[in-house]
């Protein structure tokens, strides 16, 4: 475990990872999201391959239901099935991911590196037909991760650590993927669906059969096209302009997720539709909707506010809580001791002390017993503490 005393990242990792922002806002493809992995993100994390798509977790049990690795770096591409399978055998992070409300993990400072080498064995055991020289990563050396899960769009990534790289995982690492996460997600979105809908009409065939609300709207707020969902929830006709109050909230999420802006949190804040008494999270992921490169648009979809992840975070914003002290408030609620979330925040003990010292005054409460029965308590507030 590191136990670094600085409360403060390097000026050149903030530069760095605003550099790889950058690199992935024009992603478009399967090979421009590779290229951006081999030239930029592993060598950024002293990293050896990387393996992103989706993975479906069960919150409650903590269970993989579904992974599905979209692409890989170095793994070749007919092995990914059995990558796949073997996914479902690496059960300490989504444990790990289920009882926490973490984006980003690592073994060495969450899960101990010698977990990995039992599921790897666990595997074998139960399919005895396949060989560990036969299957790439455990044939070059497969020896840790660092994980990240969005339980929002179940968007994952797995940076990969082969023999003899060695180097223990850090809360710096950690810190330095949750604030490139959220580029990083996007660009992963945004291939996988270009890569299915390579037209406009590709779009509005596929977003028929969808019962999420999701909408195509262009730069100046015209719905060229909704589905059945959206236009039940949403009052605007096709080829009309989406509501004021939508509109809003569209072009702050634009903002938000600029590429040349520094991220000094990796809380983002959500953006909640509200209608007729139901709440809905905005998902914004920006697409050529024509493939060409110069017809920009944005793919909005509209999710259920229901989920746990999504509760707590609308409770911890309704509070007027700023960024920062989501992330405080999350880590708290998670368990990590005072030292653990200054360490992993790059913040000194006497500024955490200050967010707790406002946290308590937002959320009503007056210690850190009643913060975390607040934060544990089906993500409802729990009144005056």
């Amino acid at each position: 475990m590191n136990n670094s005393k600085r409360f403060t990242l390097a000026e050149t990792d903030y530069l760095n990872v605003i550099h790889i922002m950058q690199k992935l806002h024009p992603c478009r493809t399967r090979s421009d999201l590779k290229n951006c992995f081999k030239q930029d993100i592993l060598p950024f994390f002293e990293a050896d391959d990387a393996i992103y798509g989706s993975h479906d977790i069960n919150l409650i049990k903590g269970l993989s239901l579904s992974v599905n690795a979209m692409d890989a770096v170095r793994v070749p591409g007919d092995q990914m099935p059995l990558v796949n399978k073997m996914g479902q055998y690496f059960i300490s992070f989504p444990q790990t991911f289920s009882r926490t409300h973490r984006k980003v993990i690592a073994h060495d400072v969450d899960i101990p590196r010698e977990r990995l080498q039992k599921e790897i064995q666990n595997f074998f055991k139960d399919h005895p037909q396949y060989s560990p020289l036969n299957i790439y990563p455990i044939q070059r050396g497969y020896e840790s991760s660092l994980g990240t899960h969005d339980s929002g769009d179940k968007v994952t990534t797995g940076i990969l650590r082969y023999a003899p790289n060695h180097k223990l995982w850090t809360r710096r690492e950690i810190r330095l993927m949750e604030l490139l996460l959220p580029a990083l997600n996007g660009a992963i979105k945004r291939v996988a669906i270009q890569e299915q809908v390579k037209t406009h009409q590709a779009l509005i065939v596929a977003l028929e059969t969808m019962d999420t609300p999701m909408a195509l709207v262009q730069e100046d707020g015209r719905v060229p096209y909704r589905n059945a969902a959206f236009s039940h929830l949403v009052p605007v006709k096709s080829g009309g302009v989406l509501p004021q109050p939508l509109m809003g909230l569209v072009e702050q999420q634009k903002y938000r997720m600029k590429p040349d802006r520094r991220p000094d949190s990796a809380s983002l804040r959500l953006a909640f539709y509200q209608h007729n008494g139901s709440t809905h999270r905005l998902d914004l992921t920006e697409l050529n909707a024509n493939g060409n490169g110069r017809d920009p648009a944005w793919l909005l979809r509209l999710d259920a506010a229901d989920d746990p992840h999504t509760g707590l975070h609308r409770t911890l914003q309704t509070a007027e809580l700023t960024p920062r002290e989501v992330e405080v408030a999350i880590l708290a609620g998670d368990g990590l001791e005072d030292a653990d979330i200054a360490q992993r925040l790059f913040i000194s003990a006497a500024t955490l002390k200050n967010h707790f010292r406002r946290i308590y005054k937002k959320l009503g409460v007056h210690s850190r017993t009643q913060l975390v029965a607040n934060l544990r308590s089906s993500w409802n507030p729990i009144a005056g503490g």
